[in-house]
């Protein structure tokens, strides 16, 4: 039996009330009332019915929404060799800076990075390397195991314009621009990739890297070689430097 504060406690005593006032308009012979009274009584034990067979519904939980990632992409074998090639030329230098610091090199042929991948051999020339002018470069595995300094060229009588001559070959030897070009593209290629988006979203087809942000002019060719490694295409150089042509 439920206590004095229960709902069937308070039903009841509403009903013994309408029973007490119908009795009461019946008694005065208010049949209006009486007829409200009736209707009214209908009414409530309808409610109180539904009221007592209603179910909360159960709250269903809302699906989590599932995030499907893009498929990581395969290296293939022009990335691995791109990869390796770029250490190689870190590696080289690192191993001429370790006996002439002040040197600098290029590849002897133009077209090493084929033959290193065809595992011929490869030479460098060298300017500022204490009389040495070529050496051989050491590759097994495409990895770089040693440098081998060919003997500098002495005679016994040479002329002072033979001399003159020699300085000045040293001294027109270009810059080793591939090295430059991969540092600058690897220190960069962040803010550039954010900056072809950031031109997309706002409806722009190009974007110009200025000369003031790029290495020295002679290295901009070099620069775009290393852009288009890197999935940036449509490259052109300007005056103003390198501009990107996007594509939507």
């Amino acid at each position: 039996m439920r206590g004095p504060g229960g709902k069937g406690f308070i039903v009841r005593e509403v009903l013994l009330l309408i029973a007490a006032l119908a009795l009461i308009v019946f008694m005065c012979r208010l049949w209006p009332l009486l007829l409200l009274m009736i209707i009214g009584l209908f009414v409530l034990m309808i409610v109180l019915l539904l009221r007592a067979t209603a179910e909360p519904k159960p709250v269903e939980p809302k699906p989590i929404p599932v995030t499907t990632k893009e498929p990581a992409r395969i290296p293939t074998q022009n990335d691995v060799f791109a990869l390796a090639y770029s250490v190689i030329l870190r590696r080289v230098t690192e191993l001429v800076h370790e006996k002439y610091p002040q040197a600098r090199w290029i590849w002897e042929s133009p077209n090493a990075r084929s033959l290193i991948e065809n595992g011929d051999d490869v030479y460098i020339l060298l300017n500022s390397a204490g009389g040495y002018n070529r050496a051989n470069v050491t590759i097994v595995n495409l990895q770089v195991t040693d440098i081998v300094f060919g003997t500098p060229e002495k005679d016994d009588v040479t002329d002072d314009a033979d001399a003159d001559d020699l300085d000045d070959t040293d001294e027109e030897l270009p810059e080793n621009y591939e090295l430059i070009a991969f540092e600058w593209v690897e220190a960069h290629i962040m803010n550039l990739n954010a900056r072809c988006n950031e031109a997309l979203g706002e409806g722009n087809d190009t974007v110009l890297i200025t000369a003031d942000e790029l290495p020295a002019k002679g290295s901009w060719i070099d620069v775009c070689k290393q852009l288009q490694k890197n999935e940036i295409e449509n490259l052109e150089c300007v005056p103003e430097g390198i501009q990107i042509k996007l594509t939507q």
